[in-house]
């Protein structure tokens, strides 16, 4: 194996030696870059994932609020605006149609 190694670098002229140490330099350079990015990301999406599962836990619902409107509904006190009503349900079934 010495031999082959030799003859190898034997034939290469020294500026070709410089050049190819200097891009394995830039490569190593780069793909150190390149796994930092990659370590950021993997870290970004464990702490989003993180924040959605405590966010899907604690949904933001006001229980009072809750419990006033569905009891002017169960006493028929809870104010409906027909026309808005109407107009809602005329836009729903025409996106259900189209």
């Amino acid at each position: 194996m010495d031999k082959i190694t030799n003859n190898i670098i034997n034939n290469l002229s020294v500026n070709e030696v410089r050049d190819s140490k200097k891009s394995l330099n830039d490569l190593a350079t780069s793909s150190s870059s390149i796994d930092k990015a990659m370590s950021s990301n993997i870290v970004d999406i464990k702490e989003t994932k993180k924040l959605v599962s405590e966010m899907a836990k604690s949904a933001p619902i006001d229980g009072d609020k809750v419990a006033k409107i569905k009891e002017a509904i169960s006493t028929g006190k809870y104010p409906l605006d027909l026309d808005k009503l109407s107009d809602a349900l005329m836009q729903a079934y025409r996106e259900m149609k189209s």
